[in-house]
């Protein structure tokens, strides 16, 4: 009923279904009538030439599509291999298989990307070379683990008095120099034995690094936030740099500083710390960056690193690795029994005993607290395993906000030792600046509230919140008093 209803409207003298069987006719006969002997050579002909030019564009654009996709996918190769090359060229200029000669059967890699695996780091410094007698200035043990996203870094003092393949038993850092100069072996080869017989674990990777480099990468990071933990003040070898304790954007400049420094109380151990402290906080902002600032670094470091990883394999554990904070990537150091004097040479002898449980321990994938013997060195408390630093939860992102004009306050309303700190620091990074840190009356909030005062100021504390990732905003309708601009209070969600 409803569908005659519907074809009455526009019947004549006709029943619905003429009406339909008229109007099928009348689309066939124009059909038929465009396609008849009589309009064949014209017509038809049109029509498919219309249709090829139709079918030309597409295809000129599928064409103009795969050669600029080809173009790119190129370019990404060549990109890759001119990175692999820098990559496989020593810090000498000379280009290395590492399938062959003394790294034949070297290293033992994992079978998968999901494995975990040990890499050595190898640090040099060409201020202190001496011709024909050059040793490695730092020593990083490093056990990745990308499905969990987390590494442990064991350093290993230069005058750890251990035994050298052939050679007997000498300061660690003498492999390197034992191995350039002799022509079976190299000192990277020797120096990876020495360490791979010394901590009784497979090395699958090395990288080979000149110190000085790192003023180009920080730069290139526009700088690196780093928690210092102690002053390094009057070391005459810095060339005049001084840098105080305290959450800061190093430099180029100032990061070589703060890497190469000995002096301390403790002296090498302190600077082993400071390796350690400052790896943690690079890595973390190299991944948390965009991909173009990441693409840039990796060749900044490409140009001054010597290592057997292909760019493939780096970025594949960059991307599981990403996200990571500064308490994701463990530190330790080889434990110290004894530090004898023998000829006038000093040695740092190791604790086998200890040495052997963490080892063991890092290589079960089991974490072991931090350290806490003489040559710990000082680290900042937001660094180690144990506590869990605040993280902006915007990926740092930029915002219409100009962070720089507003003064946070932050007062840690829940007890947890360090979270008003680790919120200041936080929102330091973003470009707040920073107001007063310190604690409530009484732990008892449950929730952290972000409370402004000038009713302009909402965006602002919005903004706090978006970075936190919890919390309550609200006015503080002369029920708090606070200096800054807008005030923080933290509360049991820190923790959640």
């Amino acid at each position: 009923m409803a569908a005659y209803a519907r074809y009455s409207r526009n019947r004549s003298n006709t029943t619905p279904s003429q009406v339909n069987l008229v109007s099928a006719r009348s689309r066939t006969n124009v059909e038929v009538n465009r396609l008849s002997r009589r309009n064949s050579a014209d017509g038809y002909a049109r029509l498919r030439k219309s249709r090829s030019r139709r079918k030309s564009i597409l295809i000129g654009v599928a064409v103009v599509a795969t050669s600029l996709l080809i173009a790119a996918v190129v370019a990404v190769g060549i990109y890759t291999i001119v990175i692999n090359n820098k990559l496989s060229t020593s810090l000498s200029g000379e280009s290395v298989s590492f399938t062959e000669g003394v790294y034949e059967n070297l290293f033992v890699q994992p079978l998968t990307e999901e494995e975990p695996f040990w890499i050595l780091l190898m640090g040099t410094d060409e201020t202190e070379w001496e011709p024909g007698y050059s040793r490695t200035d730092t020593l990083i043990l490093v056990r990745v683990d990308p499905m969990a996203g987390k590494a442990a870094m064991v350093s290993i003092p230069r005058d750890l008095y251990v035994n050298i393949p052939d050679y007997g038993m000498d300061k660690i850092n003498a492999a390197y120099s034992y191995g350039e100069q002799f022509d079976d072996e190299t000192g990277v080869s020797l120096c990876i034995k020495t360490v791979s017989e010394f901590a009784g674990v497979d090395i699958a990777y090395f990288a080979q690094v000149n110190f000085w480099g790192l003023i180009d990468i920080v730069d290139t990071l526009g700088g690196v936030w780093v928690d210092v933990p102690v002053d390094i003040v009057g070391d005459e070898n810095l060339g005049g740099v001084e840098i105080y304790q305290g959450l800061q954007k190093l430099t180029g400049r100032e990061s070589l500083a703060f890497c190469r420094s000995r002096y301390f109380f403790i002296g090498d151990f302190q600077r082993q710390a400071n390796q350690r402290t400052f790896l943690q906080a690079l890595v973390k902002q190299i991944l948390a960056s965009d991909p173009a600032t990441i693409a840039s670094a990796l060749s900044s470091i490409a140009d001054i690193t010597y290592t057997n990883m292909s760019m493939g394999k780096i970025i594949n554990v960059a991307q599981n690795m990403k996200g990571m904070q500064e308490s994701d990537i463990l530190t330790y150091h080889v434990p110290v029994s004894d530090m004898p004097t023998i000829n006038e040479i000093s040695y740092v002898v190791a604790d086998s005993y200890s040495w052997y449980q963490l080892i063991n321990a890092l290589d079960s994938g089991t974490y072991p607290p931090p350290q806490e013997d003489a040559y710990a060195g000082l680290v900042p408390d937001s660094y180690t395993s144990d506590f869990n630093p605040a993280q902006d939860m915007t990926g740092g992102q930029l915002t219409d906000i100009k962070t720089s004009d507003y003064v946070v306050d932050v007062r840690n309303g829940c007890g947890v030792d360090g979270c008003a700190r680790s919120i200041s620091d936080m929102l330091s990074i973003a470009g707040y600046q920073d107001g007063e840190v310190g604690n409530t009356n009484a732990y008892v909030y449950p929730n952290s509230l972000i409370i402004y005062k000038d009713p302009n100021h909402r965006q602002v504390a919005e903004n706090i919140r978006q970075r936190m990732g919890y919390g309550r905003v609200l006015a503080s309708n002369g029920g708090y008093e606070f200096n800054g601009d807008i005030l923080v209070v933290v509360g049991d969600d820190f923790t959640k």
